[in-house]
């Protein structure tokens, strides 16, 4: 991936790679997948990957915090799911790119799609970080996982697209810096 950049139109752009693509398109159709199991009130949802989606409203009063989540979360599940489908759609209207390592895929965010994008990576970003588990470096400098460093690096291209793109709407909107 090639970090997202401003336009003189205003947008930002990034190239992926077509397995970049591939992996990110799957990662977030999985997003889609587990937000509807939620919202169908299927119980095979981590808990801990719900409280980091879902934080409590009231930390102090449980049962305000349950009230709360009762009249909020299908809204809030409806909007992360709406997210992530921007991410899907702005992946179907990228540009194709050819180039001696292979193609390319353009993808170009207006505004609107830009902030489906934060939403969507900060999602990716909160599972990956609870369910996949990114292990610690323990004292002696071993990792707890054994999966962890692969899992480890993916949040962290993840984190470089997010930053990658909140430094690039800065620009765009003049902001930061």
């Amino acid at each position: 991936m090639r970090a997202f950049d401003a336009t003189s139109g205003g947008d930002l752009l990034a190239e992926f790679e077509a397995q970049e693509v591939a992996l990110f398109t799957d990662l977030v159709q999985q997003i889609i997948g587990l937000l509807e199991r939620v919202k169908e009130g299927e119980a095979d949802v981590d808990p801990t990957v719900l409280a980091r989606l879902f934080p409590d409203a009231y930390s102090d009063d449980p049962e305000a915090a349950d009230e709360f989540r009762r009249y909020t979360l299908d809204g809030l599940i409806d909007r992360k799911i709406e997210n992530a489908r921007g991410v899907l759609t702005s992946f179907d209207f990228a540009r194709q790119k050819h180039t001696a390592d292979g193609d390319m895929h353009l993808v170009q965010l207006d505004r609107e799609y830009a902030m489906y994008w934060l939403g969507t990576l900060t999602d990716l970003r909160l599972v990956l970080a609870t369910s996949l588990g990114i292990a610690t470096v323990t004292e002696d400098g071993e990792m707890e996982n054994p999966d962890a460093e692969y899992v480890e690096s993916l949040y962290d291209w993840f984190g470089f697209a997010q930053g990658s793109l909140l430094e690039a709407l800065e620009e765009v909107e003049g902001i930061g810096g």
